[in-house]
């Protein structure tokens, strides 16, 4: 990226002139033609430009907005489309284009006779050998007009006199004005942006046709105009109407000075907007230009929590791996410890050490699967799915937690059914998350009153649930989608349940925003798609190894059978001495051990083996490495592989192991999981 100086020749201004088309330059800052779009991206996070030019070396190539960046990389797989295509393949059409030497009123003609989306483009600058040399955006344009208009009307009082002996100079001026006017009742009373003139106390003294839609029918102006202040939160007034009094008194502002303020508008509810303020010399006036970047911020805000989504999803594989790793023997051992102290007496106090260690463990087996849930959750079963339905029975689980807060809630539910295409038990947990955080919101509320309203809207179900509780402070609002994150207390959450919603929402194709003002309430907006007839998609499940065990650390007899020959292949050699202690003391089968697939291939050629269990994520050769052996060389033997991986189990990893059509254990698991998946294998084998 790079900022442009010292190309625009002559910048000082003409003595006797207010100005020419090269002091309406605002920026020269551009990018260069081989930038990729998410580098693009990243610059206009950095400016506060609406275009950028794009430059090939010195040389002009064209124009991008940070609209349309927003458009292409807001969409749900806009940034892995596009991040990496060069900026030069999104470039605006090619647009209006000025010279140095441009007289001021031709510029504007031609800016003015633009239509459609150009209209609202601002200009580059460009010099006769074709080198960029700054940006003139529209709003420098309406400036300008209207400065002109006061220059003229200035001048034709002034010279009234030597005008009236001269009447084909009269009837030149008075042509000029009337050109003058009529630009400005374009620029100024067409304009798509709302434009005010403002006393130094922030009074509207005139405005536009799109500045007195957004004062609504009241807001009329005369004696009792309306102060743009008052429509500002009280938190924004006082530093709105300094800036205004700096204005006023000649204070060295820039001559395009850019802000943002809410505004509490009519109809509207509260806005924000880009401000630019610029004071009219010649009457003392401040030119205020109102540019609505509320649904801007809402997509920018969208787009940061996907990034940080995107960042988080990239480390919580790994680190869910390693910790289900070391969390297998513990729970193993812990439980053969258990069964080896069952008889003997005295024992209690060490019985109760080993169910505190299982317990501890399997908590932290619950806290793993909670962050995979933000990246991946669990396998889902996508069906066509009763909106109504779940949020009935959410509402059900939450009544005494209801009655408890003495809180009420009302559930707005269309006559139609509305199908969506869902996993009913995860999404029933986002809503039953939304309706918690929802109730703790209603603490110290004076109304505890909360909103649970189904719709649909544009091919989306959409459900709202709305409450009457302190709200959220803006400056958290684009933090509570993190993880580990949360204003409640240590005791009563951990921070993981937006989390969750998120990556459940995210793997179902839909969206989660919220909308807030503290003191009021807040709004969550979950969008799901609607289920087409007949559709429904079933994702492979994996066996919940720590799960399936029985409950206390108590396991099952297992008959023991033939004697087996078992080869165990993973780096982790404390899940390989768990493995061979279980399967050789409860089954009585024999088991040789490696610790990565290259011994375990070396192995498999020397030996004959009736079962293989193996890991997937290892050093060198992995897990599919010994796979693709067996298939090639010893294919009889691929119906007795059993893979056992702390992995979160990616869409890339389900498609390989089906291929494989191998069944997989996941880690953590109990021992009684083990020996079950081992018996059922070797039986269907």
């Amino acid at each position: 990226m790079k900022k442009r100086k010292g190309l625009i020749p002559g910048k000082e201004r003409a003595p006797g002139s207010l100005f020419d088309v090269v002091s309406l330059v605002e920026h020269q800052e551009c990018v260069q033609i081989g930038e990729t779009v998410e580098q693009v991206s990243a610059w206009f996070k950095q400016h506060p430009h609406e275009f950028a030019a794009v430059v090939d070396g010195h040389a002009y190539a064209g124009l991008l907005s940070r609209g349309q960046l927003g458009f292409l990389l807001g969409t749900r797989f806009g940034f892995t489309l596009y991040s990496r295509h060069p900026i030069q393949e999104h470039l605006l059409p090619e647009g209006m284009i000025a010279s140095p030497s441009i007289p001021l009123f031709d510029l504007l003609e031609q800016a003015l006779a633009r239509s459609g989306e150009a209209f609202y483009q601002d200009v580059p600058l460009v010099d006769p050998e074709g080198r960029f040399l700054g940006i003139i955006p529209v709003p420098s344009l309406v400036r300008a007009q209207s400065t002109l208009i006061a220059q003229q009307f200035h001048l034709a009082e002034s010279q009234r006199s030597e005008l009236q002996a001269k009447n084909q100079d009269l009837f030149r001026s008075l042509n000029q004005l009337r050109q003058s006017q009529g630009r400005y009742e374009t620029l100024f009373q067409q304009s798509p942006l709302a434009v005010a003139l403002l006393n130094p106390d922030g009074r509207i003294e005139a405005c536009n046709p799109k500045f007195q839609s957004l004062l609504g029918p009241r807001g009329g102006l005369g004696d009792t105009s309306p102060n743009l202040a008052d429509l500002m939160p009280i938190r924004q007034r006082e530093s709105f109407l300094e800036l205004l009094s700096l204005h006023d008194s000649g204070s060295s502002l820039p001559g395009n000075h850019v802000n943002e303020f809410s505004l509490q508008l009519p109809g509207l509810g509260e806005r924000l907007f880009k401000l630019h303020t610029s004071l009219v010399h010649e009457t003392g006036q401040i030119c205020t230009i109102l540019h609505d970047i509320t649904e801007q911020r809402a997509v920018e805000r969208k787009m940061a929590i996907n990034d940080k989504a995107a960042l988080f999803e990239s480390l919580v594989g790994g680190v869910a791996h390693e910790l289900n790793n070391k969390l297998s023997p513990v729970l193993g051992f812990s439980e053969l410890l258990t069964m080896r102290l069952e008889g003997m007496e005295g024992q209690d106090s060490l019985k109760s050490y080993c169910n505190a260690i299982s317990r501890s463990a399997q908590e932290s087996v619950r806290i793993i699967r909670q962050l995979l849930q933000l990246s991946r959750p669990p396998t889902m079963e996508l069906n066509a799915t009763d909106l109504g339905a779940v949020l009935r029975e959410a509402a059900s689980i939450m009544r005494f937690r209801l009655r408890s807060a003495e809180a009420t809630m009302k559930l707005e539910l269309p006559s139609a059914v509305i199908d969506v295409l869902a996993d009913m038990a995860q999404i029933k947990q986002v809503f039953i998350n939304l309706m918690i955080n929802a109730v703790d919101a209603l603490e110290h509320a004076e109304r505890k009153e909360i909103t649970v309203q189904a719709e649909v809207q544009d091919g989306w179900g959409v459900v709202s649930v709305r409450d009457t509780g302190y709200g959220i402070a803006p400056d958290k609002l684009n933090r509570i989608f993190d993880p580990f994150y949360t204003t409640k207390s240590a005791e009563r959450g951990t921070g993981l349940g937006l989390s969750v919603c998120l990556g459940i929402l995210r793997q179902h194709g839909g969206e989660i925003s919220v909308k807030s003002t503290p003191g009021e309430g807040s709004v969550f907006r979950v969008q799901l798609p609607l289920a087409r007839s007949g559709e429904l998609a079933a994702a492979p499940r994996a066996v919940d190894g720590a799960a399936s065990g029985p409950a206390d650390g108590v396991m099952p007899c297992f008959e023991p059978g033939p004697r087996r020959e078992v080869l165990v292949i993973d780096d982790e050699e404390y899940i390989t001495n768990l493995v061979q202690e279980l399967l050789r003391t409860r089954l009585g089968w024999r088991v040789e051990r490696v610790h990565d697939g290259r011994q375990g291939i070396q192995r498999l050629e020397q030996g004959t083996y009736d079962l293989v269990i193996t890991d997937l994520r290892m050093p060198g050769l992995d897990g599919f490495a010994v796979m693709g052996w067996i298939r090639d060389f010893r294919p009889s033997l691929l119906p007795s592989v059993l893979v056992i991986t702390g992995d979160s189990g990616s869409q890339n990893m389900e498609l390989e192991l089906r291929a494989f059509g191998v069944p997989t254990l996941q880690k953590p698991f109990t021992p009684s999981a083990l020996v079950e998946a081992c018996q059922k294998l070797l039986i269907e084998a």
